[in-house]
């Protein structure tokens, strides 16, 4: 295997929203990017559209939750392209939504297998390479506003995203002393395929945009180059944090448009 002088980048859930804008991000940087994916046809276009676009960029079919064939597909990626220097475990579902008295906890269990373990299970294969080989890579992780505070998001969703956000810390403190860093990016309300179904209605459009500071909604790149940045050297003195990219959401639930004493 000859070790390439161009950085690579794993991207899981690579084919739309988050993903997509992060695997562009790497590769318009001058990075080769592997993009991972469990939907065949919406993987293929998405490799397609960054081909066209002259990328050094290759399409993997994996369900991160599957952790045989997630080893393989590493395994496959290094000999593809002779390295890896960053994870962007991004690959995630919203799972089952009613709360704890109605809830079927084997759904619920669904959110849990592929938004924490398979963000796990990728970790460890790409960690183990890295420690064999004394590589200081970096892994970013999505975690969610939904981590951050109890609210009516879908209950399975928030219970993984809390899983992932003490995955993160934990990983971190773990593969700290080899050089590797781990930290994970908090998306807010985001223009994304997941949550389609409330960005297109005004109602909760207006209500989302509401309640974060800068009155808005992020787009998949705002998010992309967090996790992009988190992946280079620019930020080799961070690990172990999650750094929310969600417009001030977890900032304040004050409306920061009228001042409480009239000013």
């Amino acid at each position: 295997m000859i070790m390439s002088d161009k950085k690579v980048a794993i991207v899981t859930g690579a084919a739309t929203g988050i993903g997509f804008g992060g695997a562009e991000k790497y590769a318009e940087n001058g990075w080769g990017v592997a993009l991972i994916d469990m939907r065949q046809e919406t993987l293929d276009q998405a490799v397609l559209e960054l081909k066209n676009k002259g990328y050094d960029v290759r399409g993997y079919l994996l369900d991160v939750s599957d952790y045989q064939q997630g080893k393989k597909i590493v395994t496959e990626i290094i000999k593809d392209f002779g390295r890896i220097d960053a994870l962007f475990n991004n690959a995630g579902i919203i799972g089952h939504r009613p709360g704890i008295l109605e809830c079927d906890p084997v759904e619920i269990k669904k959110a849990t297998e592929v938004n924490v373990f398979g963000t796990l299970y990728m970790t460890q294969h790409v960690a183990k390479y890295w420690v064999k080989n004394q590589i200081q890579g970096a892994v970013v992780n999505v975690s969610s506003i939904a981590a951050e505070m109890a609210s009516w998001d879908p209950f399975g969703y928030q219970i993984s995203k809390y899983g992932v956000k003490g995955l993160t810390k934990s990983t971190a403190f773990q593969l700290g002393s080899y050089g590797i860093r781990v930290n994970a990016v908090g998306p807010g309300h985001t223009k994304t395929e997941m949550s389609r179904i409330d960005w297109e209605n005004p109602e909760t459009f207006e209500l989302a945009k509401n309640e974060n500071l800068l009155h808005k909604w992020l787009n998949p790149e705002d998010i992309a180059n967090a996790a992009f940045f988190l992946s280079t050297d620019a930020s080799n003195g961070i690990t172990g944090q999650i750094v929310m990219v969600d417009a001030g959401y977890t900032v304040s639930k004050a409306d920061n448009r009228v001042s409480l004493y009239g000013d």
